[in-house]
This record gives structure tokens, C-alpha cells and sequence, in this order.
């Protein structure tokens, strides 16, 4: 659902020119992603198009629910691997396929990554791994959301807190497409751990004793290609902003309160950075727009998935 001039947002944020963007699961303004989320926009085309094996998918969080969703629907069979953390919300609307297989890992979001590289290389002629940023049918399918919204709606600013990327490579990609002005790119992490924002800033990687200490654990992808993040950010004369936990959770207890569903504790992120951008003196009343990527899962989180252990 688009929601230009949101009055809502004005109020909080004291700015006239503020659009958003939800793609979640929020009744009150009519925003029905089925699995609650933006990543259902990137699931059937891979599920439809990636025909050399199974598809083996790893995630922390939406990936893995927009997956097993679309997966079930479609009755494709997928393996999906996830921090034993994550399972809590790997729940979706319908009864799951059969052939939608979970194995859970004692670790983190890179270590589900890990283990989805081991498993497919162990057993090359079966499946598929999904690549995630690097599967250019995930940006096939978002590009088009974009594409669409870009016909309709001028901003200068685009706000999304980013994992492995998909949001920004996708409009990215729309413009290009469209001949269309390439707006800047203002994206977020959440710290102690921030791949994107550590690498740009120190040029090297977070400790990663720091991850778990991370309340937004679906950003804290240290796998994806930050190089060339960096790049899109450089060519759209962006910003990496850092937000810290206790930022996002006041925040995220305000926005809940608008919107009535519950939010990601990425989505916190972004609406910290709009504030923080504010705050810096980095916005000079140009139209912004702010993509708020899930919410509302404890309306669509019915049937659980069986998982497996693995070691």
C-alpha cells in the first residue's frame, strides 16, 4: 500500500513531503502482503524460474516465511535453513506442503548460510541453492513493484534499513529500466552489529561477538556484497546511518501504536534513521520516501512448520 503525504508520518515527524510504502500485513491501511512482508514480491518467480534442483533457501526471518508461503501455494518442495532462533516466526497463513522441508541451526544468520552452501554442495545434483542478493530473479520480481511505483510517485529520498540489499538493487535496477531519476539512497543497520555500516566507516567487518547482541538479527548479514552497496550509495550520493537499539525500540512502540500490528525490529530501524536523518540536518524538505518491509505477523502466523535439527 502506498500512502503519499502520509498524515500520520507528518505529524510524527514534522515533515510535509513524506510518503510511505507499507508492505506488511496492516488491516488499517489496507496492506495485505500474505506473509507479511516485502519479500513475497521475490519468491515465485525463483520458485517458477530455478528448475535445475530443488531450491535450498537460508534466512533469519521474512525470506523464509515468503518462501515456505509461496513454496506451500505453489506446492513446490524447497529446504529452508534458519537460526533455531528464528523459528518462532517461520509461521504461515496456510497449511504448509509437504515438500517444504526446515532445518534449524544452532548459530546465526551466517551460520544458516553456511550450512545452506555445505548442504548443496554435498548433494549438487538434487538442489539449488537460492544465492539470495546474487538470484536476479529476486530482483526481477521486486523491480516490478518499483517499477509501477515509479509512474506514479516522485520522491528525491528512499529510507530502508538493508540486510543483503534486494530493496535498494531492485529500484536501483527499475530506474535504470525506466530512464527514471535515480533517487538517494538514505539505507540503515542496527548496531552493535552492522556489516554495511562497519565496512563503509572502518573499512572491515564487525566483531562478531557482537551479533547476538543485535536486535535486528535479519540485518546482520555480513555475506552480502557490501561493495557494492558502497557503490549504490556513492552513485546516488546516499547515506549509511547506524542506529542503536534503544532507538529502534522507542520507536518501535510509537509506530506499532499508529499502525495497530506489530513491526520488525528492521522496519524500527528505518523509521529511527528517518528521525536520525532529521535530526543531522540531512533532509531540506525534498520528498522522501520510507518503505516499511513487514509487520503484522502475529495476524498471519497460523500453522507451524516441522524442522529438523541440523548439525
Amino acid at each position: 500500500t502506498l500512502l503519499p503525504y502520509f498524515k500520520e508520518a507528518q505529524k510524527y515527524f514534522d515533515y510535509k513531503k513524506i510518503h510511505f510504502l507499507l508492505s506488511g500485513y496492516i488491516p488499517k491501511y489496507e496492506a495485505f502482503c500474505p506473509s507479511g512482508s516485502f519479500k513475497d514480491y521475490i519468491t515465485s518467480y525463483s520458485l517458477l524460474f530455478l528448475k535445475k534442483g530443488k531450491l535450498v533457501v537460508a534466512s533469519a526471518g521474512n525470506v523464509a516465511r515468503a518462501f515456505a508461503y509461496r513454496a506451500s501455494r505453489l506446492k513446490k518442495d524447497i529446504v529452508i535453513f534458519t537460526p533455531k532462533y528464528a523459528l518462532e516466526n517461520l509461521k504461515i497463513p496456510i497449511l504448509p506442503h509437504r515438500g517444504v522441508k526446515v532445518f534449524a541451526i544452532n548459530g546465526t544468520y551466517e551460520d544458516a548460510i553456511n550450512s545452506a552452501k555445505k548442504f548443496v554442495s554435498r548433494f549438487k545434483s538434487k538442489y539449488i541453492l537460492e544465492r539470495g542478493f546474487k538470484n536476479r530473479y529476486r530482483i526481477l520480481g521486486l523491480s516490478r513493484l518499483f517499477e509501477k511505483l515509479i509512474k506514479i510517485l516522485k520522491f528525491d529520498i528512499y529510507f530502508q534499513a538493508v540486510s543483503g540489499g534486494v530493496g535498494p538493487i531492485s529500484l536501483f535496477y527499475a530506474c535504470k529500466k525506466l530512464n527514471s531519476k535515480l533517487p538517494r539512497f538514505f539505507l540503515s543497520q542496527n548496531l552493535p552489529y552492522a556489516p554495511l555500516y562497519t565496512y563503509i566507516k572502518e573499512k572491515k567487518l564487525p566483531n562478531k561477538t557482537l551479533e547476538p547482541l543485535t536486535l535486528a538479527k535479519v540485518l546482520t548479514n555480513s555475506k552480502a556484497d557490501l561493495k557494492y552497496l558502497h557503490k549504490l550509495l556513492k552513485i546516488t550520493n546516499g547515506q549509511i546511518l547506524a542506529i542503536e537499539n534503544e532507538e529502534l525500540l522507542s520507536i518501535k512502540k510509537d509506530w506499532e501504536n499508529i499502525l495497530d500490528v506489530e513491526i520488525d525490529f528492521s522496519v524500527a530501524v528505518t523509521l529511527a534513521s528517518v528521525k536520525k536523518a532529521l535530526e543531522n540536518n540531512l533532509l531540506k524538505g525534498e520528498p522522501i520516501l520510507v518503505h516499511l518491509t513487514g509487520a503484522g505477523y502475529s495476524l498471519i502466523k497460523k500453522y507451524s512448520l516441522k524442522y529438523f535439527l541440523y548439525e
